[in-house]
């Protein structure tokens, strides 16, 4: 552990939070409070030519940039990038603040950087391939979407909702800023509405057949069901996925 100077110091691209906006009122509050009691945990950096990486301990190196701070308590760990960001992943994965886009973005990063199947990735973090699945999708948004979702007015389940709709760019954008301006309740509305057209014109006949042969209580329909939550989608959507995953399988 040792003392260096914040300007000798920046946030390595390997963070998961890098990209994040720094500011905002949770923010504001930490700085006031590393005022009040200064930096009670070093940062880990690791040395890369004659500066320093920090790949934990963001907001607090930034806020005692914020407050004028000169040098900050260091742990030193000499760490190549996929290591710091992986470690940058771990560290974060479990956080509820982190938005679901950024740690996707991050996600796809680090698999595009090495050629690691998501499925050994996901193993690796120790995290289910149900949820690796679910940060990797949400990305497929429109930025406009995936910004409503960062803010938190879309939750991830309605985020994943609107990707498998497949809507046209400029209507998924449409639904976005109805999300902003008009409110959570209001694109939970519209998003139910275009839901309820889309399986109108054939997504849920699977659905139907399946109460119809083997009925809601059978064990064939609880096993359906749980599949589905363990990927988190609907029912009606998991039977229309593996329905297109054995046509395909077959025309192969």
């Amino acid at each position: 552990m040792e003392m260096i100077p914040l300007d000798k110091i920046r946030i390595s691209a390997s963070n998961v939070r890098a990209e994040e906006y720094f500011g905002d009122e949770e923010d504001k509050s930490f700085v006031e409070n590393v005022g009040a009691y200064g930096v009670l945990l070093p940062i880990i950096v690791t040395p890369k030519g004659d500066m320093y990486n920090v790949y934990s301990g963001r907001r607090r190196f930034l806020a005692a940039k914020e407050l004028g701070m000169t040098e900050i308590d260091c742990i030193v760990k000499e760490v190549h990038d996929e290591g710091a960001l992986d470690i940058s992943l771990i560290e974060n994965i479990h956080r509820k603040n982190l938005d679901p886009v950024t740690l996707g973005r991050a996600l796809k990063r680090r698999i595009d950087r090495t050629g690691i199947t998501a499925s050994a990735y996901a193993k690796k973090l120790g995290i289910s391939k149900a949820k690796m699945s679910q940060h990797l999708t949400i990305i497929d948004l429109s930025p406009d979407m995936q910004n409503e979702v960062q803010a938190g007015t879309v939750t991830l389940k309605e985020g994943l909702k609107v990707v498998r709709l497949k809507l046209p760019q400029e209507k998924e954008i449409s639904l976005a800023r109805e999300a902003r301006e008009s409110g959570s309740d209001s694109f939970k509305k519209t998003l139910a509405q275009i839901t309820g057209e889309q399986e109108t014109r054939g997504a849920p006949p699977g659905l139907l057949i399946i109460r119809i042969n083997w009925g809601k209580r059978s064990s064939e329909y609880t096993a359906l069901k749980k599949f589905a939550k363990s990927e988190g989608i609907e029912l009606s959507e998991y039977c229309q996925k593996i329905l297109t995953e054995h046509i395909k399988s077959r025309k192969g």
